[in-house]
């Protein structure tokens, strides 16, 4: 067994173009995800400044897992500039299958809840998954999250079945 050291760093301008490659892997790897085939959709320059903005916004996080200059690992916080629900963060997650069983869910969701606490300004963290994905469904429970309803049909297979969606989410 190969050993690679994995380390964990806030996304940077520079990271934008491994992390488009990560998230066109991803998007072929899983129908986990709402991308399909067709890829991300953002270019690098929209990324960069994507990863900027999210530097300087104190109610948001782009965590990196990463081996060497490869992104293999990605966790992200995004809020609401509307005062109302300001508050909520939105995350997203996502991990090379590859590394799928290793932690690094576990990692990146742990510094989260971490920063979330730290930070002081989200009350709220929430999220979406497919119920059929139990395994995320499992980790989330870990952490805290409950699952506070379902969306029937809220995404589809790309052979077109439907699919149900837990909304989940945890207070801080």
């Amino acid at each position: 067994m190969i050993k690679k050291e994995i380390y964990f760093s806030e996304a940077e301008p520079s990271d934008a173009a491994a992390f488009i490659d990560f998230m066109n892997q991803v998007a072929l790897e899983t129908d986990f995800l709402v991308m399909d085939e067709t890829g991300f959709g953002f270019s690098q320059e929209q990324m960069e400044t994507i990863f900027e903005a999210g530097i300087e916004n104190p109610r948001e996080l782009c965590l990196l897992a990463k081996v060497g200059s490869e992104v293999i690992g990605a966790i992200s916080v995004k809020s609401f500039r509307q005062f109302r629900i300001s508050h909520i963060g939105t995350i997203f997650i996502a991990i090379k299958k590859e590394y799928w069983g290793h932690g690094i869910g576990s990692i990146l969701l742990e510094e989260v809840s971490h920063w979330a606490k730290e930070v002081g300004l989200l009350s709220r963290l929430e999220l979406t998954v497919q119920v059929r994905n139990q395994a995320a469904v499992h980790l989330y429970q870990k952490f805290g999250f409950e699952i506070e309803g379902t969306q029937k049909r809220g995404a589809r297979t790309d052979e077109g079945e439907w699919l149900d969606l837990y909304y989940m989410g945890k207070l801080i």
